[in-house]
């Protein structure tokens, strides 16, 4: 019987975490929100069954069971660092990139061409990761992440503002009326379940639509907004999509907006980079085609 995998990704959250005692400044350091840093933690602690922090008001404190877990985690990764260190010090350059799922599946992959015609002496590595990543520990030149910024320590620089609507397939419209918003009692709505914390909703757009009376979590619910909008391509219902992640859809049609309202997001996505490396030329070339690309595709980046 083999042994259980190691759930990696919570404990480099609990590491940095247990190191600052904050869920906050783990975040900050981590660029993710501390609505994502709870749940790993609590996750973790499901997992193993104990409590690692006590949590107060507005601080957290490691138990003594923390402690020694922190002890052994911060040993593990070091050692970790140090062979992927050894690894990479022997690769070709590359630019390694990393994204979020469902932003680099639906609109940087499907551009990524351009630049790599652009530049072709640059190789870019993309990653998709939704989990948290450290700059320095990970050895990535770029992470692209949705936030709310700034984000202390690195160079930021947002790339484009967030408006969410909702998206179906034209097929679903033959057969569903939804000539308004409170039409959408009538059909299925699909939604992203693990949102960060304060980030928009289901609930956020009816209420500005003026529909709040609809019961939005009664539809078919997934793990990301990605999911969701395949769902809806699908015709299985509507989704709440976001203008970057659904661009080429509607272009070619195999999704449509049936109502103009827009819901605007605090969170954005934003280019990170350490900053002694944010001059680095190639890197410097990537934002910058980034930049270009959002503006090219009318996206908009309010600061």
């Amino acid at each position: 019987m083999s042994a259980p995998r190691l759930p990696l990704t919570a404990l480099r959250v609990f590491e940095a975490a247990a190191r600052h005692e904050s869920f906050l400044q783990a975040a900050e350091e981590l660029a993710i929100t501390p609505g994502a840093v709870s749940r790993q933690i609590k996750a973790l602690e499901t997992e193993l069954a104990v409590r690692l922090f006590e949590r107060f008001n507005r601080a957290v404190r490691l138990t003594e069971t923390g402690r020694r877990l922190a002890t052994g985690v911060r040993q593990g990764l070091s050692l970790m660092e140090e062979a992927v260190a050894e690894v990479r010090s022997t690769r070709p350059g590359v630019l390694a990139v990393t994204a979020m799922h469902s932003f680099a599946a639906r609109w940087l992959v499907p551009r990524l061409h351009l630049f790599n015609e652009r530049h072709p002496d640059i190789q870019v590595l993309v990653a998709a990761s939704d989990a948290a990543v450290d700059l320095v520990r990970d050895r990535y030149d770029v992470a692209i992440r949705f936030g709310r910024g700034p984000y202390p320590g690195l160079h930021a620089k947002k790339l484009v503002s967030l408006f969410m609507f909702p998206v179906c397939s034209p097929r679903l419209l033959e057969h569903t009326r939804l000539e308004t918003p409170h039409d959408l009692a009538n059909t299925h709505l699909l939604a992203d379940v693990y949102l960060a914390q304060g980030e928009p909703h289901w609930g956020d757009w009816l209420a500005q639509a003026g529909a709040p009376e609809v019961e939005w979590r009664r539809g078919q619910q997934f793990s990301n907004v990605y999911l969701a909008i395949e769902a809806a391509i699908a015709g299985r219902g509507v989704a709440l999509g976001e203008r970057a992640l659904v661009l080429d859809e509607l272009a070619t049609g195999r999704l449509v907006k049936p109502f103009d309202v827009e819901l605007r997001s605090p969170f954005s996505q934003w280019i990170l980079s350490l900053p002694e490396k944010a001059d680095r030329p190639d890197i410097r070339k990537f934002r910058n085609w980034l930049l270009a690309q959002a503006d090219a595709d009318g996206l908009e980046r309010f600061e």
